[in-house]
């Protein structure tokens, strides 16, 4: 396609037409070169924190209120630097424009903007050759992928630019390594750009070390914006920001006004998560005895109504003051309840266990349907916020054995701590899942449990032998001698 001007491409071929637009057009054309109108420069000054428009800069970063049109611009920024910029590649060579988002669930909402972009457009629906489940070739060559967030993602590959979608929610090691490794992948192509775009979130996050880092400072290779949801899309009724304000001011504060929360940190550090599994077996087989004692298996199950949360399940023991997790497995969504619990079932038995803890709201949920396949659902005595916080002692001890399942990390980096007025809350992240580190804090949970149980048997034997020296046989005599 002939090359236009970012301005004269958003407005003729991309569809950026209209008032409601023009914070948008500002933005984008000031971060891409454009010359502005003295309006569209004090609207970009005003975003960015009165800096200067800057086209040198390779990263540029938006902090943009939910409703703001987001994931409408950002795939069009893609098909932009697609089919507008000119590229110089090898022969044989292909060029990849991506777009990361948090989960694969994420990534296909990114794609279907994408394909719906391409197709609402003749002469950009003319420049398709291919269109897959996850990506997108052009007749140029240059190809467009949708992704979940994985720093394997971009290696081996020619990059032409990326975006990271919702950035801000992304656990805080997954960020830091996609980061890492994108610099070396577009370093040989000057006009490629990093676009971070995203609602905000935590201010310990990357994304808010960023702002701080970037927002008004005439950094040449970073550009940072920040905008509230009516900056960006005035067509937002401004009584529905208030209402929502005043139904959550703190956490709707961050959706809508972009102001990023002091009250939300990661709960687990991956150092220590990293230091407590294992190097192999995934799965552990069952014991008979521990040291001369019979071995006690408890599960932990956390469950799903099989639409959008997996199920999970996990089972552990104890050896001395140590629990281990000897396995865990997840059933994703969609799938049938019933189904699962005839797996989970035949799970359990490989441990002789016909019963299992469940998170409170679960155990009520699905006792029936658990029921019918042999297996008994007790209800945990404390919440799901809880059970994790009684299962951090244990990690920072040192007492806990996770085994080498790569979602259970994920899910476990991706927690999170919020202070509460009256005590602390830990959670996943908005748009993640904790389904299998949930199982898994359940079963080590109520494991140590059998610890402390063990302990205590051990300190009444300890206690018996004293006392039966220390009292003399003699009736009336109980000084030491």
């Amino acid at each position: 396609m002939k090359p236009l001007g970012i301005l004269t491409a958003f407005r003729k071929v991309l569809d950026l037409n209209g008032d409601s637009w023009a914070a948008w057009r500002a933005l984008v054309g000031g971060c891409f070169g454009a010359d502005l109108t003295p309006s569209a420069l004090a609207t970009f000054r005003e975003l960015t924190g009165g800096r200067d428009p800057t086209p040198t800069c390779r990263v540029l970063a938006f902090g943009i209120g939910r409703r703001g049109g987001k994931d409408y611009v950002a795939v069009r920024i893609l098909i932009y630097q697609a089919l507008f910029v000119p590229w110089t590649l090898a022969a044989g060579e292909v060029g990849v424009l991506l777009l990361l988002a948090v989960t694969k669930e994420q990534a296909n909402v990114a794609m279907r903007y994408l394909v719906g972009a391409l197709e609402a457009s003749p002469a950009l629906w003319a420049e398709v050759a291919n269109v897959n489940a996850d990506s997108v070739t052009f007749n140029n060559g240059i190809e467009i992928r949708i992704a979940a967030a994985d720093k394997a993602s971009v290696r081996g590959v020619t990059l032409l630019g990326a975006i990271l979608d919702e950035f801000a929610f992304w656990p805080n090691e997954q960020a830091t390594e996609v980061l890492r490794a994108l610099s070396p992948a577009m370093a040989t192509q000057p006009a490629a750009r990093l676009v971070i775009i995203s609602s905000v979130y935590s201010a310990t996050s990357p994304f808010g070390e960023m702002y701080r880092r970037c927002f008004g400072v005439n950094d040449p290779h970073t550009m940072f914006a920040l905008a509230t949801t009516r900056q960006m899309n005035p067509l937002i009724p401004q009584d529905f920001i208030d209402s929502e304000l005043a139904r959550d001011p703190v956490g709707n504060a961050a959706e809508y006004l972009s102001q990023f929360r002091t009250d939300v940190a990661s709960f687990l550090d991956a150092a220590l998560v990293d230091s407590l599994v294992r190097p192999e077996p995934r799965e552990k087989p069952r014991l008979v005895t521990y040291n001369g004692g019979h071995v006690t298996y408890v599960a932990g199950l956390d469950v799903s109504g099989g639409r959008g949360d997996a199920a999970a399940c996990a089972v552990a023991h104890v050896e001395g003051e140590r629990v281990v997790v000897d396995a865990c497995r997840r059933w994703p969504s969609p799938h049938d309840p019933g189904v699962v619990a005839a797996q989970v079932a035949e799970f359990l038995k490989e441990y002789r266990l016909a019963g299992t803890v469940a998170d409170q709201y679960g155990a009520e949920l699905a006792r029936t349907i658990y029921a019918k396949v042999g297996v008994t659902l007790s209800a945990a005595d404390a919440s799901r916020s809880d059970t994790y916080l009684r299962l951090l002692p244990l990690m920072s001890a040192g007492r806990v054995e996770f085994p080498p399942e790569p979602t259970l990390r994920v899910e476990l980096l991706g927690l999170e701590r919020k202070t509460g007025r009256t005590k602390d809350i830990v959670d996943h992240r908005p748009g993640a899942h904790d389904d299998l580190a949930n199982a898994v804090a359940l079963a080590a949970v109520e494991a140590s449990k059998l610890a402390t149980a063990n302990l205590g048997e051990q300190l009444m034997v300890v206690s018996h032998d004293y006392f039966r020296d220390y009292f003399d046989d003699h009736r009336g005599i109980t000084r030491r001698p």
